[in-house]
């Protein structure tokens, strides 16, 4: 295994230019678990290569606003930055953040042979353009009780009358006072959760012709979805104020049967965990719906954690050689010691790495999986859907005006209104 890696670090030299070998980058970080793996990396990279990685590190409160500030700004302070992939649109559209694609194609700055870019789950592109290849990835799993649920519930459907059966108040009997749970705090997390659920009937937020579909059929029958999950009362009546911690919580000590769409990261934090229950928990892919034909449409959200390289930067090719370090097989594996999920489906099939369920479980759902698209509105976007929401969860108002109201906000955001 040494010689192997030797090897492939010697290829990796080679098809970096010689003039950059002791050119420093500078890496802007976000403080916490992220950029202390992204530190680890960088010592491992510094150590075979003998160039030099600076960390920038910012605090966590105020690092976004920092980011995006510093780049519009015009900065080359730093090479690279931390970022969501979320933060592509709005940021290459501004043009302070510089496409990898010209590096992924060039054989002299990436060699096709040592670095497989078809090995990768996805990358996150704008207008054609290659912005940034994730090192670590999130999706939605459908968590349950093998205890109590024998077969997990394959569609949405399912999953309701599977709620209905452990949910005290049509089974007595239950040992659950809830059957279903899912992250409905308004934030960063709540429209993700419903694309997951909206996307395998049929909706969507903006295709490839910049059309809305947030008010489509498809996500009308998934918001009322949602109010007949709140009406028939399968979901704790304060779902509302619930988050990744509250539905983890409530699945370690029985208070729920099952979560779903839910984090991935929540299953080796339960099994690594104290509950008595983690030796009941189980994970599948997230349900979805049944078609005439007996296939079931599924599509659960990802999102990954990406690095953008700065426009301004003067040292754009050494940036390029510690990127594609960190997205090489041999950075991934070091992301995934510091507890990573790593975008390459050769490591997740890796059988070396624990959890193999929760690995296997992984390269099956990015196999299926979508992205939200992030146009350089995406914020306004995602408030307006957590408006809706909200709203649908608390009953306020209708679902359909409550969906044609974000669709309508969308659509003026597009037209710069």
């Amino acid at each position: 295994m040494r010689i192997i890696t030797a090897v492939l670090l010697g290829i990796f030299l080679l098809t970096t230019t010689a003039s950059h070998a002791a050119e420093k980058v500078v890496v802007m970080v976000r403080t916490g678990v992220e950029a202390d793996a992204i530190r680890a990396v960088a010592q491992a990279y510094t150590k075979a290569t003998g160039r030099p990685v600076e960390m920038m590190e910012i605090g966590r409160s105020a690092y976004y606003a920092t980011l995006h500030t510093q780049l519009v700004a015009g900065t080359d302070a730093f090479d690279l930055a931390q970022a969501n992939d979320v933060d592509v649109g709005v940021l290459a559209e501004a043009k302070v953040i510089a496409p990898i694609g010209p590096y992924l194609d060039d054989p002299r700055q990436t060699d096709p042979k040592t670095f497989d870019l078809k090995d990768i789950a996805f990358v996150y592109s704008y207008k054609g353009q290659t912005y940034a290849i994730p090192f670590d990835v999130s999706t939605h799993f459908l968590y349950y009780r093998k205890d109590l649920v024998k077969t997990p519930p394959a569609t949405w459907d399912e999953y309701f009358e599977e709620a209905k059966r452990w949910t005290r108040r049509y089974n007595e009997k239950s040992p659950t006072m809830f059957g279903a749970s899912f992250t409905a705090l308004a934030g960063s997390e709540q429209p993700k959760v419903f694309y997951s659920v909206m996307w395998s009937m049929g909706g969507w937020i903006l295709d490839d012709q910049g059309r809305v579909g947030v008010d489509s059929p498809g996500a009308i029958a998934a918001g009322e979805y949602y109010a007949r999950l709140r009406d028939a009362k399968v979901i704790p009546p304060d779902i509302f104020s619930w988050g990744f911690q509250n539905v983890k919580d409530a699945l370690e000590t029985g208070v729920v049967a099952m979560g779903a769409p839910y984090w991935n990261a929540a299953y080796p934090m339960i099994k690594t965990g104290k509950s008595p229950l983690k030796d009941q928990i189980a994970i599948t892919v997230v349900p979805g719906v049944r078609r005439p034909d007996g296939t079931i449409t599924r599509t659960p959200f990802q999102q990954g954690k990406i690095l953008l390289m700065n426009a301004g930067s003067k040292r754009k090719a050494g940036a390029w050689a510690f990127h594609q370090y960190l997205t090489s097989k041999e950075g991934m594996r070091l992301m995934v010691q510091a507890g990573g999920t790593p975008s390459r489906f050769s490591l997740l099939r890796d059988p070396s790495l624990p959890l193999r369920e929760y690995h296997d479980l992984m390269e099956a759902s990015l196999k299926i999986a979508k992205g939200d698209p992030a146009p350089p509105f995406y914020l306004k976007q995602h408030e307006a859907m957590n408006e809706a929401l909200s709203n649908i969860m608390t009953a306020k108002g209708d679902v359909k005006a409550n969906l044609a109201r974000a669709g309508e906000t969308i659509r003026r955001l597009q037209q710069g209104k």
